[in-house]
C-alpha cells in the first residue's frame, strides 16, 4: 500500500495532518506555527485545508482543518478531533471503528502497531478544477430510479434507451447510502427486584392539533418491573414536573415503596 494514501488513526496528535499537498480539496497557504512531534522535533505548519477521503464502503468523508506539514512522514487523523466533533471510537480484535451515533463511518486495521485506514484521498480542487459532466450510463441510472447496471444493459439490448451506448456504471454515492444498515444497539439489562426500582418516563408533544380537552402534551411513566404504564395529559410543557411529583406521592403512598431510579431522555 502506498504510504501517501494510508492514514493513521492517532490518539496522540492534536490535529489532522498530512505532508501531501496534492491531497487537499481546499487549501490556504499560511504560517500556522509549529507542531511538536513525538521525537521532540518541531515541524512547520505551511497551510490548512480540507481533505476528502473515500472510505472502505465507497462513502466520501471530508476532514476539515487539516494541517499541511511538509516534513511529516505520515498522514494522521486525530482521534481527539473526531471525539470533539461528536464521534466515538472502539478498538477490538485488531480493528478500530469510528462511529457517529450507531453508524460506523471509519474502520482501521492494526498493522505493525498502527491503526491504518485503507482509504484513498480524493484529489480535489487544489489540483483539478473541472466541471463534472454526467455520462449516458449514469444519466440513465439516475433517471430510472438507480436501476442496476445489469438492468441498464438489458434495457439497452431491447433498444429502450434511445439508442444510447452504455459503458460500465461508475460508483454511485446514493446507492451506497440507501443500502447502509445501522449498527445494532446494545441490549439494556435492568435487574429490578421490585416495583419502583427503575422508572422510565417520556414526554411527547406539542401536538399540531389540540385535543377536545385543550391538551397538547402527554407524559408516560412506566415501571420497569411490573411494566405498568401511567399516562398524564397536559396543556403546557411546564406542567411536567408537577405531574410527576403528584404521581410519585400517589404511587409511594399506595405501594409503601419509594422510587429509586428515574430514566428520561431529558425531554
Amino acid at each position: 500500500m502506498d504510504a501517501s494514501k494510508e492514514w493513521v488513526l492517532d490518539s496522540g496528535c492534536t490535529f489532522h495532518m498530512t505532508p501531501n499537498k496534492q491531497l487537499f480539496d481546499t487549501f490556504q497557504s499560511l504560517d500556522a506555527g509549529k507542531v511538536l512531534m513525538g521525537n521532540n522535533a518541531c515541524c512547520k505548519v505551511a497551510g490548512i485545508g480540507s481533505v476528502k477521503l473515500k472510505l472502505h464502503d465507497g462513502m466520501v468523508k471530508t476532514l476539515t482543518d487539516v494541517r499541511y506539514i511538509p516534513d511529516l512522514k505520515r498522514n494522521l487523523i486525530s482521534l481527539g478531533v473526531l471525539d470533539s466533533n461528536g464521534y466515538c471510537y472502539k478498538a477490538q480484535n485488531g480493528v478500530l471503528k469510528v462511529m457517529k451515533g450507531s453508524m460506523v463511518v471509519m474502520k482501521a486495521e492494526k498493522r505493525n502497531g498502527l491503526y491504518l485506514l485503507n482509504e484513498v484521498a480524493i484529489i480535489g480542487t487544489v489540483a483539478i478544477a473541472a466541471p463534472k459532466i454526467l455520462d449516458k450510463t449514469t444519466l440513465w441510472h439516475r433517471r430510472l430510479a438507480h436501476v442496476s447496471e445489469k438492468g441498464l444493459m438489458e434495457l439497452s439490448k431491447q433498444g429502450l434507451l434511445c439508442g444510447d451506448k452504455l459503458d460500465k456504471l461508475s460508483f454511485c454515492d446514493h446507492c451506497v447510502y440507501g443500502k447502509m444498515i445501522r449498527v445494532k444497539f446494545n441490549v439494556a439489562k435492568h435487574c429490578t427486584q421490585s416495583i419502583l426500582d427503575y422508572i422510565h418516563s417520556d414526554l411527547w408533544g406539542p401536538s399540531r392539533h389540540v385535543s377536545m380537552g385543550g391538551y397538547r402534551y402527554f407524559m408516560s411513566i412506566t415501571d420497569d418491573y411490573s411494566l405498568r404504564v401511567w399516562i398524564y395529559f397536559m396543556k403546557t410543557k411546564d406542567e411536567t414536573l408537577q405531574k410527576f411529583k403528584d404521581w410519585k406521592v400517589m404511587i409511594e403512598n399506595q405501594s409503601g415503596k419509594r422510587v429509586k431510579r428515574l430514566r428520561t431522555d431529558n425531554g
